[in-house]
């Protein structure tokens, strides 16, 4: 039990080892079951890598629970029903029923007397054409088709009804209500799951939301349009992907390039001492390392612990590691990988695990060089000497360190986080200091058990007591992980879906109550009527259907875009969540008084030190990232609201550079360092699902207050359930 906590990186002593091996004894549950129940419950509730007695009795609490439920279902439960509401057989018309049994000699003919809803649907009748309510005169359609579980509705003149024992189930069916669902009996409605700000005035304040109502622009920041007919589906060419993957690397050391140099000035250093391997630039060095890395052949070298760059010592008392900074500018692109070095050098690269697909493990890390420095040679990556990471598969780095065999480089440092220059510039001081009223929400809009997206109606109901200035819906709209659509027994297409609960609806809402809202609508991967790739075109054609373009705005995914004050940076693509089964991590030890790094914010954070919306490579199945369109996933300008919604648990956090300064360039997040590399801080809001099965999910209203304050300081998040 102890190694299966150990290998999850959890800390717990012996007390709770034992209580924890009892548990798992009662419940018949392997050590590394177990291990495995609390690492996904820990995921979902937000804890932290310590764990306690009292979230052992939770995990104990909820196996139990789910024990007792599954020993309570009947054998055979369930087993082809697919949760459909199914009419009782005797209630159904049988052979004894049929007035003239001579009539139907074939077996086919027989199905189709006794149920001609279910009849081929190649054979049924082509009559049933009408035309499309508040459609073009002459326009016409193909009438839905009858479910063959569910009888037409009462009154209507069906075949089905011929029979008195046919039309007497109809009776009964009409007469029997249906069971109220878990979603309309919820008593958590408007619960706040998440906040931030709560000191600011809230939404029924109404000073703050009512400075962002109405003729809120929605721009798109920083990017091309994408077409849809660029794709090839089912198709990469290998070429395409490595090109774009070494364009990931060199703009990743370019950006580290040119944050050092702006920063160097700003360091302090010894007139004369120069400058180590690898850091050519006008600064001086600015530590004794750097002297020794450049004095003749023969100097005794300082000990590893206080190398340049790695340069990471735990500080006394159990105090933040120091960072020793190093001097002038990095040219990470100056040496491969692969070349023997005694003094310390910067090269750049990306993380690999040993094999492709396998979890990375801190003794079989391996770096990819790019092919324009290192040729694409691979060496292990020694991080044994570094305090504290997190790293994932395909993150770009820059390290600094030594390879003396010229296959294991030996890591001083490592920057894994250089985020985009401020945004400030693409918005007026006058917008800045405005007001926003902001409302998003993530799919899926529907229930697991019915396509009647009372989820959706609920969030509109809410906008319409209070208009937002924008209302941002990110998808999935028809999601293809429907029960419904994916068995294939919904009684229409999935465009019809989209076009009659979905489209339609959001224009009934703008004409009733949303008229000076602006709606903004990003497609995901899983909707059935986008195309399916990663990065995915805009709906335009769904916005247009909507309403006019400046009120109804399509956003590709990902995108940036600015909205009143704010840039705003969303993806609908669960990044969290791949992150966070990906991520091998070593925290090390809080500063006394600094709070903890929180573990869902630092995977927000991995988005905007790697510069992309999708930093993971390989992608986990489903992604569907098309390589070949990188620039397209580049976060081009640090944002002020980064949106990332996620099966995670909701949260509203301000992500600070403090968090991730361990892992910044030299000198990026110093006291009085170059404002042009300054970092700011960014709000990280997880709004959660709308729908979650077949019960209500969350959303988030975020508030701007007017003023000349920073952003983070003037933002108010509320995730709300619906």
């Amino acid at each position: 039990m102890e190694k299966a906590f150990a290998a999850k990186n959890y800390k717990l002593d012996a007390t709770l080892i034992a209580r924890a091996q009892q548990i798992a004894a009662q419940l018949h549950i392997s050590a590394e079951g177990f291990v495995n129940q609390y690492d996904s419950f820990a995921l979902v509730s937000d804890w932290s890598m310590d764990v306690t007695a009292q979230r052992l009795k939770t995990l104990s609490e909820w196996l139990e629970t789910e024990q007792r439920k599954e020993n309570a279902k009947p054998r055979g439960a369930g087993v082809g029903t697919s949760g459909a509401k199914i009419l009782p057989q005797a209630a159904k018309p049988t052979w004894e029923d049929l007035p003239d049994k001579i009539e139907f000699p074939t077996p086919s003919a027989k199905r189709q007397a006794l149920d001609p809803a279910a009849m081929n649907p190649g054979t049924g009748s082509k009559s049933g054409i009408k035309p499309v309510a508040g459609g073009a005169p002459g326009s016409a359609q193909q009438a839905p088709r009858a479910s063959a579980l569910t009888p037409p509705p009462p009154g209507s003149q069906s075949a089905w009804a011929t029979t008195p024992i046919a039309a007497s189930a109809v009776r009964s069916a009409a007469a029997t209500p249906a069971p109220p669902s878990a979603f309309s009996m919820r008593t958590n409605r408007g619960q706040v799951m998440a906040s931030l700000n709560e000191h600011l005035p809230g939404p029924n304040a109404g000073a703050a939301a009512a400075s962002g109502r109405g003729g809120v622009a929605v721009r798109p920041l920083g990017q091309p349009a994408l077409d849809g007919g660029e794709y090839l589906f089912m198709m990469e060419v290998l070429e395409s992907k490595i090109a774009a993957l070494d364009e990931r690397i060199m703009d990743f050391a370019d950006a580290v390039t040119a944050t050092t140099r702006a920063t160097a000035p700003t360091q302090p250093a010894p007139a004369g001492t120069p400058a180590p391997a690898g850091t050519p630039g006008p600064g001086p060095a600015a530590t004794p390392e750097a002297a020794a890395a450049g004095a003749p052949s023969g100097t005794p070298q300082p000990p590893a612990s206080a190398t340049p760059g790695g340069a990471l010592t735990p500080g006394a008392g159990g105090a933040a590691p120091a960072v020793q900074e190093v001097a002038g500018a990095a040219q990470p692109l100056q040496h491969s990988v692969a070349d023997i070095s005694h003094q310390p050098v910067w090269v750049a690269g990306r993380v690999l695990a040993e094999a492709e697909g396998a979890p990375l493990n801190g003794e079989s890390l391996l770096l990819e060089g790019c092919r324009e420095a290192s040729g694409g040679a691979r060496v292990r990556l020694d991080v044994s000497c570094l305090p504290g990471y997190r790293l994932f598969p395909g993150q770009s780095v820059c390290a600094y360190g030594l390879n003396p065999t010229g296959s294991r480089f030996i890591a001083q440092r490592l920057v894994t986080h250089v985020p985009p220059p401020p945004a400030a510039s693409a918005l007026p001081e006058a917008a800045r200091s405005g007001g926003l009223s902001l409302v998003v929400a993530a799919g899926p809009f529907c229930l697991s058990d019915d396509l009647s997206y009372s989820p959706l109606e609920e969030l509109l109901a809410a906008c319409s007591a209070s208009p937002p200035g924008v209302l941002m819906l990110l998808g999935p709209f028809v999601d293809a992980e429907h029960p419904g659509l994916a068995s294939g027994s919904a009684d229409r297409t999935a465009e019809a879906v989209f076009r009659e609960e979905v489209l339609r609806r959001l224009a009934a809402w703008r004409t009733a109550a949303g008229a000076s809202t602006t709606l903004a609508l990003m497609p995901a991967v899983r909707d059935v009527t986008a195309v399916p790739v990663v990065p995915q075109p805009p709906m335009t054609a769904a916005a247009a259907a909507v309403g006019p373009a400046d009120k109804v705005v399509a956003l590709q995914n990902p995108a940036t875009a600015t909205m009143g004050p704010l840039v705003v940076a969303a993806g609908s693509g669960d990044v969290l969540k791949a992150l966070s089964a990906a991520e091998l991590a070593r925290v090390p030890p809080a500063a006394a008084g600094a709070p903890p790094v929180e573990r869902l914010p630092a995977l927000a954070g991995h988005v905007l030190g790697q510069r992309s919306f999708y930093p993971l490579y390989p992608a986990p199945l489903g992604t569907c990232l098309d390589t070949s369109h990188y620039s397209q996933l580049s976060l081009a300008a640090a944002p002020d609201l980064l949106l990332l919604p996620s099966d995670l648990a909701p949260f509203a956090k301000v992500l600070r550079p403090e968090s991730w300064a361990a892992s910044a360039p030299p000198g990026l997040v110093a006291a009085g360092g170059c404002a042009a590399a300054a970092a700011a801080p960014v709000v990280v809001v997880n709004p959660g699902r709308l729908s979650r099965g077949g019960a209500g999910g969350s959303f988030a209203h975020v508030l701007v207050a007017p003023g000349s304050g920073p952003l983070h300081e003037r933002v108010r998040v509320e995730v709300k359930r619906v």
